[in-house]
C-alpha cells in the first residue's frame, strides 16, 4: 500500500463490537464495507446504524453503509480489502477466515477483533504470519435492537500487535490512527505485549463470563459476594498455572496479584456489564466457552495440569446451551 492511500476496510462479522468499530471509522469518512447476517444486519443495511453508549450518539444512514449483494465468495472478483477486521465468534473463526481471505488484498491484513485463544493461530495458517494482526479489544458493546448498537464499558485501550511476523507497517498505523481519531483509543504494541494482553484478557473473561452467565447477574454482583470472589480467585490460579507451562508473559506477578488488580482496577468500571456469553445463551446461540475457560481445560490436560473449577465451568456452561437450544424448540 502506497504512502497517503486510506484503507479500505471490511468488517467481517457486523455484530455489536464490529458495528461499532465499522460505525466510528464511517463517521471519520473511511470506506467501510459490511458482512454479517441476521436481523441487525439486516436493518443497518436497509435503515443505517445507531450507535448509542459512553462514546455518544452516532448514525450512520443506510446510503452509506456499504453492504456487498454477492456472497463473500462471488465479491472476491469485484473488490479487495486492505484491512479486514474479523469480529465474529471465535466458534465462527475458522469458517470466516476461509471465506474473508478471498477478499484480502495481496499486501493487506487480517485483524482479530476477537476473544479467546487460538484465533490468530487459525487466521495464520490461512492468509499467512505476515499478514496476521492480533488485537485486543476489552470495550463492551450490545445490540438492543436490529440496527442500534450500544457502547457499554471501556475498560481499557484497543491494543494492536504483530503475534507471529512484521505485517504490512502502514496499513497497522493507519488502522491505529483512524481508530483513535474516530473516538476509540487504541495503540500499537510489541509482539511479547500483545500476547499478554490477550492472554490478560482471557484471565479477565474466564474469571467473570461464565460466572456472569451461569448466575444471570451483572459482573458487579460477582465482585460483592464472598462465595463467588473464592471462585474466580481459583479459576485465577489454574490459569497461571497453564500461563507458567507454556511460558506466557503477563504484567502480574502472580494469581494473587492479578486477582486484586481484577478486584479493585478492573471491576469498578465495569460493575454494570452483563457477560456477552449470558447474552448468546438467552438468545439461544452456542457461546465461546470452548476458547476461554475450555481452551484453559485442554492446555491443562496437555501439561498434565488439574483445572477442575474450569472443567466445572465448560461443562455447565455447554449444559446451559444445549438447556437453552432444547427449550426454544416449539411444541409440536
Amino acid at each position: 500500500m502506497k504512502p497517503g492511500i486510506s484503507p479500505d476496510y471490511l468488517i467481517y462479522g457486523a455484530g455489536a463490537i464490529g458495528s461499532v468499530l465499522g460505525g466510528f471509522l464511517q463517521k471519520l469518512g473511511r470506506s467501510v464495507t459490511y458482512i454479517g447476517r441476521g436481523k441487525h444486519f439486516l436493518a443497518l443495511s436497509e435503515k443505517g446504524l445507531r450507535i448509542t453508549g459512553i462514546w455518544g450518539e452516532h448514525f450512520i444512514p443506510a446510503r452509506e453503509t456499504q453492504i456487498p449483494l454477492q456472497t463473500p465468495a462471488t465479491s472476491a472478483a469485484k473488490k479487495q480489502f486492505s484491512t479486514i477486521l474479523l469480529c465474529v465468534k471465535a466458534k465462527d473463526t475458522y469458517a470466516a477466515a476461509t471465506e474473508a481471505k478471498t477478499l484480502l488484498a495481496e499486501d493487506g491484513i487480517m485483524v482479530s477483533m476477537q476473544n479467546g485463544l487460538n484465533n490468530w493461530e487459525t487466521i495464520a495458517r490461512l492468509v499467512g504470519e505476515d499478514r496476521t494482526v492480533g488485537a485486543r479489544v476489552i470495550f463492551g458493546a450490545e445490540i438492543l435492537k436490529p440496527g442500534h448498537a450500544n457502547v457499554t464499558v471501556n475498560a481499557d485501550d484497543v491494543l494492536l500487535g504483530e503475534p507471529f511476523l512484521p505485517v504490512n507497517r502502514s496499513l497497522l498505523v493507519a488502522l491505529e490512527d483512524d481508530l483513535n481519531r474516530s473516538g476509540i483509543p487504541c495503540k500499537i504494541v510489541s509482539k511479547d505485549e500483545i500476547w499478554a494482553a490477550i492472554w490478560g484478557k482471557v484471565l479477565y473473561n474466564c474469571s467473570l463470563n461464565p460466572l456472569g452467565a451461569l448466575l444471570e447477574v451483572a459482573y458487579g454482583d460477582l465482585g460483592e459476594n464472598a462465595e463467588t470472589r473464592g471462585i474466580i480467585k481459583v479459576i485465577i490460579e489454574e490459569i497461571f498455572l497453564v500461563l507458567r507451562a507454556k511460558g506466557v508473559k503477563v504484567p502480574y506477578q502472580d494469581a494473587d496479584e492479578y486477582y486484586h488488580y481484577l478486584l479493585e482496577k478492573q471491576l469498578p468500571p465495569t460493575v454494570g456489564h452483563r457477560a456477552s456469553m449470558l447474552q448468546d445463551i438467552l438468545s439461544g446461540r452456542q457461546t465461546e466457552i470452548e476458547a476461554l475457560n475450555g481452551a484453559i481445560s485442554s492446555y491443562g490436560r496437555d501439561y498434565g495440569i488439574s483445572t477442575p473449577y474450569n472443567d466445572l465451568l465448560t461443562a455447565l456452561i455447554k449444559f446451559k446451551e444445549k438447556k437453552k437450544a432444547f427449550s426454544s424448540i416449539p411444541d409440536n
